[in-house]
């Protein structure tokens, strides 16, 4: 049988848990992770101690009790947090989120029936080995998403955990069980009583997945539903998966009459952040903009900022109206610092006012510099441009 190399903090945990009495297992992602052949990011233990014993346990630690009222314990070990929770059953759910009450058990298979998929339902310690109640190791060496028990009561429970299904399906690469994803269908409704920033964490999450295009062609009905989406239309799959996380989400809104719309209704769902909302905005109110040539690129660089217009490129890609080419010529204009934006120009408001200009006429006199230099009219140097400017006949 395989052993987890237990970090020495964890280790500590446990044993300071054993050494009163209780038993204590590492249980959940780090448990997956580890079978994945991953280092897991965290661990989280489950007990029988309650959160009164673990309190007393952990008194010569730093801790954290805002949990504790549903049995969780995050004590500080060696700068890292470590949650403890008592074993628990869930009462009912009212709110297809959250259960009314929790219930301390010292059972521990009646803690993990509450979980939501086998592979998170597996636990671990170094006395006795995996507990794995409902063949979740089988179920990861299959490479399967299987709800715990009666799928459909799981996601009754917590609708959150369809997202879930299809966010672990396509950062992992899992097929989601028959009965599992026939549920996850039926019971997508839910969602809409997920909060969106909720939402938004597991959409994050999937949409960066190394197989989010077979989900989110397999199952736009659930992710509709969750985000609020009327439906969407995928992008070439070859493009799609060299595509960042903000390209994957604006191209799904290519083929709306009007996806600016579209796309500010999901951000409004979603609670998204203002640089996820700019972004957006900017690049599908200018997806159609012409960049085949340089200065085009520098106008857009100029004008909409340079990571903006970096995605927009990205984006055009995607909807297939432009290559590879536009990209690398963005990238090379950085790389040799070619001027594109007003604080670039060898000379500034002073050098202007001190040739008689006034007011407004600043300001456009070096809106036309920028452009002349950008076009490739004038050289950007300081005697060049004062020249243009004396010979513009539009400067007097």
């Amino acid at each position: 049988m395989r052993s987890i190399p237990l970090p020495q903090n964890v280790k500590t945990a446990i044993r300071l848990l054993n050494s009163a009495g209780f038993r204590a297992d590492i249980v959940g992602g780090c448990v997956r992770d580890f079978l994945l052949g991953k280092i897991p990011y965290d661990y989280d233990i489950t007990t029988n101690a309650s959160p009164e014993e673990m309190q007393r346990i952990f008194c010569g630690f730093r801790t954290v009790e805002a949990g504790l009222k549903h049995g969780t314990l995050t004590v500080i070990m060696d700068s890292e947090s470590i949650e403890i929770t008592t074993y628990r059953r869930d009462g009912e759910y009212k709110d297809h989120r959250h259960p009314e009450s929790v219930e301390f058990t010292t059972e521990l298979p009646s803690d993990l029936s509450r979980r939501d998929f086998t592979m998170n339902a597996i636990c671990y310690n170094e006395h006795d080995g995996f507990t794995d109640l409902y063949g979740g190791r089988e179920d990861i060496s299959r490479r399967i998403i299987r709800a715990v028990g009666d799928p459909c009561k799981r996601f009754e429970e917590d609708a959150l955990r369809v997202m879930r299904a299809v966010r672990f399906a396509a950062t992992l690469g899992f097929a989601v069980e028959d009965k599992t994803a026939e549920a996850a269908r039926i019971k997508r409704a839910h969602l809409r009583l997920v909060s969106g920033e909720r939402i938004y964490v597991e959409w994050r999450k999937l949409l960066s997945g190394e197989f989010a295009y077979p989900v989110l062609a397999e199952y736009s009905d659930v992710i509709t539903a969750a985000l609020g989406m009327s439906d969407y239309t995928l992008p070439n799959e070859s493009d799609f998966a060299d595509a960042d996380f903000y390209s994957r989400f604006f191209s799904l809104f290519f083929d709306f009459s009007d996806p600016v719309a579209e796309f500010a209704a999901v951000c409004e769902r979603l609670k998204a952040d203002n640089r996820l909302k700019k972004y957006g905005l900017t690049v599908l109110s200018s997806i159609d903009r012409d960049l085949s040539t340089s200065a085009a690129i520098k106008r857009a660089m100029s004008e909409l900022g340079e990571e903006e217009a970096e995605l927009l490129i990205k984006c055009r890609i995607l909807k297939g109206v432009a290559n590879a080419a536009e990209l690398s010529e963005l990238y090379r204009i950085v790389a040799s610092a070619e001027p594109y934006k007003l604080s670039h120009l060898a000379i500034g408001g002073k050098d202007v006012m001190a040739l008689g200009i006034r007011g407004t006429e600043v300001g456009r006199a070096l809106a036309r510099l920028l452009e002349a230099v950008v076009s490739g009219t004038v050289r950007n140097g300081r005697e060049e441009l004062i020249e243009y400017l004396k010979s513009d006949t539009h400067a007097d």
